[in-house]
């Protein structure tokens, strides 16, 4: 192979677009092996036989567009283009004899916006990102115990693409020393794509919003409560949040009001409607998504 090049193992995932194979042809002959080459570059397809005398095809084209120099069993591409990528096979008269998948690296991964979000200290979180609209990807953790886990299968298209992942090894209640690394790697019908993102989880959380609002006379004074998120991690004395209340008064004046540690406060009478999202309090602020607002029909 010429300088620049790798072959990347890439077997289960299915390529997408104009430029592949037909989908039942990927299923019956499982495309294990891509081949990557930098924009421009001279990029060297073998064919994997001992027969002296191959033709070559490009996506079942005889005449392809593409710059090729075919000399023995090895064929040059010179000046990798996208046109010039997709599914290149050497043939001994009508009988397939080897297949490569050429694709351009990619230089798009550092314009993803690869956000990731955690609901709890659980241990798992889910990430999503835009990306090529022909895209498949798949997905891979190293854990905080320094392990790596499998490679996933990734959920999306049309441009949007999210996976949920674990970390079994994470224990919530102990210091986070090293970060997560999330690996993604993506294939289009032109272009290859890697990149890695390196976060603790602690820096990802954001709980869903707080839950079964009541409100309560209690003597003389309204008093609204609250439950935390059902996916909090327990227990509540341990993993304590800060609450956000607000609430509108009958002449549209909104209150608002901090409550840590509890989960439940005085609320002003005569409140018309309230709403309340919450947060770790020794994490970065990353507020939970407001509660729908609730009307507020005080108890006689």
């Amino acid at each position: 192979m010429t300088g620049g090049i790798s072959r990347v193992s890439y077997s289960g995932m299915l390529l997408l677009g104009p430029g592949t194979l037909p989908l039942l042809a990927l299923l019956a002959l499982p495309l294990s092996w891509v081949q990557v080459g930098k924009l421009n570059g001279d990029v060297v397809v073998q064919c994997d036989t001992l027969e002296p005398h191959i033709s070559w095809t490009l996506n079942g084209e005889q005449e392809p567009m593409a710059e090729l120099v075919a000399e023995g069993q090895n064929l040059t591409i010179l000046g990798l283009d996208l046109p010039a990528t997709g599914n290149y096979s050497c043939w001994a008269g009508p009988v397939l004899l080897d297949t490569t998948y050429v694709v351009v690296s990619s230089t798009y991964e550092e314009e993803m916006d690869v956000t990731c979000q955690a609901e709890s200290y659980h241990g798992s979180f889910h990430c999503s990102w835009p990306g090529p609209p022909s895209a498949v990807f798949r997905a891979r953790l190293t854990h905080s115990d320094g392990s790596v886990g499998l490679w996933v299968p990734v959920a999306g298209g049309h441009g949007q693409f999210s996976v949920s992942l674990a970390d079994p090894s994470f224990c919530p209640f102990g210091e986070e020393l090293r970060p997560l690394r999330l690996h993604l790697e993506g294939l289009s019908d032109t272009s290859y794509l890697s990149l890695s993102r390196h976060f603790f989880l602690r820096d990802i959380v954001r709980p869903d919003p707080p839950q079964e609002l009541t409100l309560r006379w209690q003597g003389e004074q309204l008093h609204l409560a609250w439950a935390p998120p059902a996916s909090w991690q327990l227990p509540k004395s341990y993993f304590a949040l800060l609450y956000h209340l607000q609430y509108e008064l009958p002449n549209g004046t909104q209150v608002e009001r901090f409550v840590e540690g509890v989960e439940e406060t005085q609320v002003q009478v005569g409140a018309q409607r309230v709403r309340i999202s919450c947060r770790d309090p020794y994490t970065p602020p990353a507020w939970s998504p407001w509660s729908p607002w609730q009307d507020l029909n005080a108890p006689q």
